[in-house]
């Protein structure tokens, strides 16, 4: 006998989801038709409408935050099939582009938002049934995934915003003007103290100089 696709979520996840016969239809039928081809943000729209009908579902208010967390997991999985936009190149040598770090800062506050919203319905949840221990635990996962994130985005952006401030505002090799959000600039420590910042384009220069 064929599970239903709610079943089938509520399996994966080891909760047990409680929809009426009618949300189920009109809202968790069609939304994981959405899922199953990976719109997910398209699964948490029919959602959505349905908890505007029926805002004290359960059964809808997991699916939101499930497809929230199954959204922030796509935006994870694209960002690190990027290359690193802070790379240490070895002997106190750090390269930056500053166009993917600010994008980078960008797409992870869009996981965080995302991430709180799949939270924020959980809550909802645990307001009904405070009892319900896999929505506790579902909750804790997405608790730790923010943890995560937030103490990832956080070095990244000390280190975007703190560094020019040490190494100061102009390449070294060409003595032009650096714009730290837009170029791709190498950083070299030269002292336990004292920071140099390049170009890159004049920094590989002084390479093959060398």
């Amino acid at each position: 006998m064929e599970r239903s696709p709610l079943a089938a979520t509520a399996g994966a996840f080891n909760v047990p989801l409680k929809c009426t016969p009618e949300e189920t239809k009109h809202f968790v039928e069609p939304a994981m038709k959405e899922a199953e081809g990976s719109n997910f943000t398209g699964a948490l729209e029919v959602v959505n409408d349905g908890l505007n009908a029926h805002p004290a579902s359960e059964g809808l208010l997991f699916l939101r935050s499930y497809f929230c967390y199954k959204i922030a997991d796509s935006i994870s999985n694209e960002l690190s099939a990027l290359p690193q936009p802070i790379q240490p190149l070895g002997e106190g040598v750090l390269m930056v582009d500053g166009a993917m770090t600010n994008q980078m800062l960008g797409r992870f506050q869009e996981i965080v938002k995302v991430l709180g919203d799949a939270e924020e319905a959980i809550n909802e949840i645990l307001q009904v049934n405070p009892h319900n221990n896999e929505v506790t635990a579902f909750r804790a996962y997405i608790d730790s995934k923010l943890q995560k994130l937030g103490h990832e985005s956080e070095n990244m952006r000390m280190t975007f915003t703190n560094t020019p401030n040490i190494a100061g505002s102009f390449c070294v090799g060409c003595r032009k003007n650096i714009s730290f959000d837009t170029q791709t600039v190498v950083f070299r420590k030269t002292s336990s103290t004292q920071l140099e910042v390049w170009h890159l384009p004049c920094f590989k220069q002084l390479g093959n100089k060398n």
